[in-house]
């Protein structure tokens, strides 16, 4: 048979998501996956960076910024060279830029058709993801935590938006999240699908400085760290997140829309409904039903009306 059979022993790639404050060592962590790296630098970041394996997209900082241009160029020179690992840093600069111009242009009416903007956003992003995973390289996922209020209550927020992170889970097979004790930082794994999830990697020799390699020994099994071994675990519990495959109504970072413009566009992406207007007529009256007390509710009604599988139509 000319085909070779898939290794039993064989680790996944490292499609990684990994988040963090500013200042937290997210771009540093980089340089401690597997080398050479190609870095998508949406944010402008860089050269800042100091190591010798470390490859950038283009000389062009607007061609780190477009997805047109970097499914282009990663068509054109991947094939063939030593690339192991591409880093998005960070996926917020790409995506948000087309959240805030969809968001300012609806709000001067300068869309005729104000659901199209958030269709377009989320075809940016899934565009994005097929151009980076289509290589077989190790893909890292970057984007960042602030503090932030909530009806005058502290909250951390991430830059990614819900849709946009449910979205990409599709290409990812781990989340990491950078957190501190005192004096020391490590990575504390929110989900992975075919590994345990909740433990925290110390950065215990600076640098991140083998992090990537002990993250798949407490997921896969490696303990003597003489090589991988199989690991047979339930698949898509997001553990840390809150909630499991797709989005649950009351999970902390639970999915939830930016406007009602989105959710509608939201639903039309899932396939619930064939076009806008059939979409804004069933929102409209779920409303009337529901009698939602604020958005948070009514965003709540509408994914469940939009995942019950006796309401889809094509």
């Amino acid at each position: 048979m000319a085909f070779k059979r898939v290794s039993q022993t064989l680790l996944p790639p490292r499609r990684w998501a990994l988040k963090g404050y500013y200042g937290d060592g997210k771009s540093t962590f980089i340089l401690a996956m597997q080398q050479p790296t190609l870095m998508i630098d949406a944010d402008g970041r860089r050269h800042e960076l100091k190591g010798n394996e470390l490859y950038e997209l283009s000389g062009e900082a607007a061609d780190h910024r477009s997805v047109e241009r970097i499914q282009d160029l990663l068509d054109a020179n991947m094939p063939g060279s030593d690339i192991r690992t591409i880093a998005i840093d960070s996926v917020t600069s790409l995506i948000g830029v087309s959240i805030a111009r969809a968001m300012l242009d609806n709000a001067a009416d300068r869309n005729k058709n104000k659901n199209q903007a958030w269709v377009d956003k989320a075809e940016k992003m899934r565009l994005l993801q097929d151009a980076v995973t289509a290589h077989g390289t190790h893909v890292l996922w970057i984007w960042h935590l602030e503090d932030g209020q909530l009806n005058g209550k502290p909250q951390i927020r991430e830059t990614l938006p819900e849709t946009e992170r449910e979205r990409l889970y599709r290409s990812l097979n781990v989340s990491l999240r950078i957190v501190r004790e005192e004096d020391r930082r490590g990575v504390l794994v929110e989900w992975s699908r075919e590994g345990p999830s909740g433990m925290t990697i110390w950065d215990e020799e600076g640098h991140w400085k083998g992090v990537p390699e002990r993250i798949e020994a407490a997921l896969y099994g490696q303990e003597d760290g003489t090589g991988p071994t199989p690991f047979n675990a339930p698949a898509d519990k997001r553990s840390g997140s809150g909630r499991e495959d797709g989005a649950e109504s009351g999970a902390k970072g639970e999915l939830s829309f930016y406007s009602p413009a989105e959710a509608l566009a939201w639903g039309v992406e899932q396939g619930a409904y064939p076009d806008a207007e059939a979409a804004q007529a069933a929102y409209d009256q779920l409303k009337v039903e529901r009698g939602p007390r604020n958005a948070r509710e009514m965003y709540r009604a509408w994914i469940e009306l939009v995942q019950k599988p006796q309401r889809r139509r094509a």
